[in-house]
This record gives structure tokens, sequence and C-alpha cells, in this order.
């Protein structure tokens, strides 16, 4: 009999596991009328924390630059304040060919001060691009400037570390051969100061991802 009751106890478990994950099952996948106002709501709450952060922004820009005019300002904090102080392209930059004469480049350019810390820039990035072919001259293969607004938003941060990414296109005149790497040569120069700041690397070609 203690055998049938243990037996009767599990079967009996088994069946409320059974509801309870099917109750669960249901309930993720039912829809909800509020699902959409849900999803506004947090579309509108990121709209505002954002207008809310850029206005605080631009606020911290004119009382800076109120104090600079006024000749006030904290020496120690002028002092602190980080600045550039050279430019490198990443070894996880990226070129990946499609077909005989085009490629995409994803370009992965970091900035660091005189501590070798990543930091935000302010200024206009230079991207030029040539293709190597065995046997060949470097053959251009693409070009980009890019003006400060739209540099401050190819800024990155994530497993990639902090930096700024640069999508380009590639295209080249083909000469006979396939391209095995590709020079790739950038030039930033800084908005406060005006000084420019040089980079440069030799990305080896890969293929396409299979998708």
């Amino acid at each position: 009999m203690a055998e049938l009751r243990t037996s009767a106890s599990c079967a009996t478990l088994l069946v409320v596991a059974a509801a309870a994950v099917a109750g669960c099952r249901g309930r993720a996948l039912a829809p909800n009328a509020n699902d959409a106002l849900r999803a506004e709501l947090a579309t509108r709450t990121t709209e505002r924390d954002a207008a809310v952060a850029r206005a605080s922004e631009l606020e911290t820009k004119l009382k800076a630059a109120e104090a600079a005019a006024s000749g006030g300002g904290d020496p120690e904090a002028d002092a602190a304040r980080p600045a550039l102080a050279r430019i490198a392209v990443s070894s996880l930059t990226t070129v990946r060919t499609r077909g005989s004469a085009e490629a995409d480049l994803a370009l992965i350019v970091v900035p660091t001060d005189g501590l070798g810390r990543v930091i935000q820039v302010a200024g206009t990035l230079k991207v030029s691009v040539a293709a190597l072919v065995p046997g060949s001259e470097p053959v251009p293969a693409g070009s980009l400037v890019l003006r400060p607004l739209e540099l401050r938003d190819r800024y990155r941060t994530g497993f990639m570390g902090t930096h700024y990414t640069v999508e380009l296109p590639l295209a080249w005149r083909a000469t006979g051969g396939d391209a095995t790497a590709f020079a790739v040569a950038v030039e930033f120069t800084d908005g406060a100061s005006g000084c420019a700041f040089t980079a440069s690397a030799t990305v080896p070609a890969g293929p396409t991802p299979e998708r």
C-alpha cells in the first residue's frame, strides 16, 4: 500500500507541474491589449530621458563657455581634463570581400589620452583605403570624411571595448588578381586645438560570412 500511495503522490505532482508549466506558457504567449501601450510608454520615456540629457549637456557647455570668457574655472580641473594623445586602428578592424572588386570595411578607431585611456573626441575624421593585390600597385578602394557630429554618432561601448565604429563600402578597379589585404589610413583633426593625429594599418581580406 505504501508503494501505491507513493506512486499516486508522484503522479499527482507530475500533473500539477505539467499544469503549472502549461499555465506559464499560456500567459507568456497570450496577447495583451496593453502591450502596445507599454511599448509606447517605454519609447516616450526613453525619448524624454534623452532630451533631458541633451539639455543638461548644453547647459554644462554654456556654463563652461561663460566661465572661460570671464577668466574663471578651476585650474586643477583643467589640468585633470583628458586630452587626446594618440589614435589607433584596432586589430578588431575587419574587411569582408564581396566578389573580386568589392568589400565592406568595419573600421575600429580608438582614441586615447596621455594615460592610455579611451576618451571621446570632437573633430573631423578622414579615412582612406587602398586594396593590396599581389604583383600590383595599391589600388584606391574608398574614402570617407566624418564631421564632428557624424563622428559622435559612431561612438560605441560594448564587448569590443570603447571605440568608434566606421563602416565603409569599398570598390576598386580589378587588376586581374584578388585583393589579399587593405591599407587603411586615418587622420583625425581635433576641433578644439586643430592638432592632427594619424594612424594606419594593414587589414587582411576576409570572406563574407555565410548567412
